[in-house]
C-alpha cells in the first residue's frame, strides 16, 4: 500500500471524527430544544426509565460525517466506495422512518415488523443490484473461509443468501443497540478486521485468491471503513455512559448495512460472521425467545435480547457492555486467525 493511501485512510478517519463531533453537538442541542427523545419500553429494565428524555436518531450525524469524509478522500465513483455508502443510507432511511414513528407516537415500537421487513428486503435488493453491476462479482460461488480446497456454487440461491445476509446483519446490530455504548463498541472489532483485510487485499496479498475487482477496489473501501471508524468514535463520545444521545434505528441500520455490504464486496462473508458473533448471538436470542413463547408459552430468557436478560438478573449495564465488547474483540481475533490459517 502506498504512503498516499495510508495518509488518505488516516485523514478520512480524523476528518470524519471532527465533522461528526461538530454535527453531534448540534444534533444533541437541536433534539433537546425540540423535545425529541427516545420513548422508553415500559416492559424494559427499571434502570432504563432514568434514560427518559434522551435524544435519539444520533446515527444521522455520524452517517453524514462518514459520507462527507468519504467524498473528500475516496474515489466516490468507484463501486467499492459508493456501494457501502448507498447501502448505509438506504437502510438508514428505513431506520429514520422507524425513529420518526416512535417519536411521533411517543411509543417504543415504531413500524410494524412486517412493514419494516418488506422495506429491508427492497433495500437489500437495491444493494444486490449495485453489487451485481460490478464486473467480476456476479459469481455464485461461496468459498470456504478457512479451507482453500472447499467452495460451494449455490447458483440461483445466491441472491436469496445475499438478501438474508444483509437483512440479518442489519437487524442483529439493531437488536444489539439497547445499552449505552454497546452496539458502537461491538462494531469496532469487525470494522477493524474489515479494514485490515481491505489493506491486505489492496496490496495484492495472495493474488491467486483475490478477484480482480476486490484487488482494485479494496483501498477505496478501506477509506470508507476508516471514515466509519472515525464517525463511530465521535458517536461514542456522546453515547458513552450516561448517554447524551442514542443512535436510534437510523444508526443501527446504517452500521449493519455498512459491515454486511463491505463483507459481501470482499467475499469474506463467513469470516465477518465469526467476527460479528456477538451481534448474531444477540439476534438469535431474540429469535429463540419469540419461537419459545409462541410454541411452548415459555420464555427462554428473562428478557430478550441477551443483554436485557443479564440486566434482569441484576448485572450492571457497564459490566454487560464491557464484557460484550471484550467478547467482540476476542471473536474478531478468532476470525482473523482462522482467515490467516487458510493462507499459512
Amino acid at each position: 500500500m502506498s504512503s498516499m493511501m495510508i495518509l488518505k485512510a488516516l485523514s478520512a478517519l480524523l476528518v470524519s471524527w471532527i465533522i461528526s463531533m461538530v454535527l453531534g453537538l448540534l444534533h444533541v442541542r437541536m433534539m433537546k430544544g425540540s423535545n425529541l427523545s427516545q420513548p422508553i419500553n415500559p416492559d424494559g429494565p427499571e434502570e432504563h426509565f432514568k434514560k427518559s428524555g434522551t435524544p435519539t436518531a444520533g446515527g444521522v450525524f455520524f452517517i453524514l460525517g462518514i459520507t462527507i469524509s468519504a467524498l473528500l478522500f475516496a474515489d466516490i465513483a468507484h463501486p467499492y466506495a459508493y456501494i457501502p455508502l448507498v447501502a448505509s443510507w438506504t437502510f438508514a432511511l428505513i431506520g429514520m422512518i422507524d425513529d420518526a414513528v416512535k417519536m411521533t407516537k411517543r411509543q417504543s415500537v415504531g413500524l410494524k415488523s412486517s412493514r419494516k421487513l418488506a422495506m429491508q428486503i427492497l433495500a437489500a435488493a437495491l444493494v444486490l443490484w449495485l453489487h451485481s453491476s460490478v464486473s467480476g462479482l456476479q459469481s455464485t460461488v461461496v468459498t470456504h473461509p478457512w479451507i482453500p480446497s472447499v467452495s460451494w456454487n449455490i447458483g440461483i440461491w445466491y441472491p436469496i443468501v445475499f438478501l438474508l445476509y444483509m437483512i440479518t446483519f442489519v437487524n442483529a446490530v439493531n437488536i444489539s443497540d439497547g445499552l449505552d455504548g454497546l452496539a458502537t463498541g461491538i462494531s469496532f472489532g469487525p470494522l477493524l478486521l474489515l479494514g485490515i483485510l481491505a489493506a491486505l487485499f489492496g496490496t495484492g496479498l495472495h493474488v491467486e485468491y483475490i478477484q480482480s475487482p476486490i484487488h482494485d477496489g479494496a483501498l477505496e473501501l478501506l477509506i470508507v471503513i476508516c471514515a466509519a471508524f472515525g464517525g463511530l468514535l465521535a458517536f461514542l463520545w456522546y453515547n458513552g455512559p450516561k448517554a447524551q444521545v442514542f443512535m436510534g434505528d437510523v444508526g443501527s441500520h446504517a452500521i449493519g448495512a455498512l459491515i454486511a455490504s463491505s463483507a459481501l464486496l470482499m467475499k469474506v462473508e463467513l469470516t465477518m460472521a465469526v467476527a460479528s458473533a456477538v451481534f448474531l448471538v444477540e439476534c438469535l436470542s431474540s429469535f429463540l425467545q419469540i419461537v419459545s413463547i409462541r410454541l411452548f408459552g415459555k420464555k427462554l430468557f428473562r428478557m430478550a435480547p441477551l443483554h436485557h436478560h443479564y440486566e434482569k438478573k441484576g448485572v450492571s449495564e457497564s459490566r454487560i457492555v464491557n464484557r460484550f465488547q471484550i467478547t467482540s474483540v476476542l471473536t474478531t481475533v478468532v476470525a482473523g486467525i482462522l482467515f490467516m490459517v487458510k493462507y499459512r
